[in-house]
């Protein structure tokens, strides 16, 4: 394991235990409230991965999202089109945003947010804007600073992470179960 990644996980695990505690007190103790802080965990998980590595790995995204989708199919269908709808128009947006920017996002910032559409249903929306929004006041604060360039790139994956556990504490994301 690299230097700057063994830094990462006392942090990281600090922040996720944090996260999750406070989703278990938001939503109380039943398996939704599990699943969404265990979500958490995900989310502080993937951003810390992309910091480390500028990765966001298929091996967490697409079983996340999957999961998503099956839990509802299986327990909560009332939420199933609401979040698959959702889930498409996310990845389906940021894959246009990534086409035409040519490297404005990754393929894995595409999948996250697909991800999040698929977790969050229409909560995914300020989701986003909270995730693109924290990135671009990053991104000026380090132009500002002189510490990167207009050229230089970030690591969005963090930012959407971000956006993702904050819609999931102060919206309503349809049920997991």
């Amino acid at each position: 394991m690299a230097p700057a990644s063994s830094r990462l996980i006392a942090p990281a695990a600090v922040v996720a235990a944090a996260l999750a505690a406070v989703t278990f007190v938001h939503l109380g103790r039943d398996a939704n409230a599990a699943l969404w802080a265990t979500t958490q965990v995900v989310l502080v998980a993937l951003a810390a991965i992309d910091i480390a590595t500028r990765r966001l790995p298929n091996a967490i995204t697409l079983p996340v999202a999957a999961a998503a989708l099956v839990l509802r199919a299986a327990a909560e269908r009332s939420s199933l089109a609401e979040v698959a709808i959702a889930g498409a128009a996310a990845f389906a947006v940021f894959y246009a945003i990534a086409v035409v920017a040519r490297g404005g996002f990754g393929m894995g910032d595409v999948k996250l947010a697909g991800m999040l559409g698929f977790l969050l249903g229409r909560d995914v929306v300020p989701a986003l804007a909270i995730g693109v929004g924290a990135a671009g006041l990053w991104a000026l604060g380090l132009v500002l600073t002189r510490r990167a360039g207009l050229r230089s790139t970030l690591a969005y994956g963090p930012f959407l992470c971000l956006g993702g556990a904050a819609a999931i504490l102060f919206w309503s994301p349809p049920a997991l179960v």
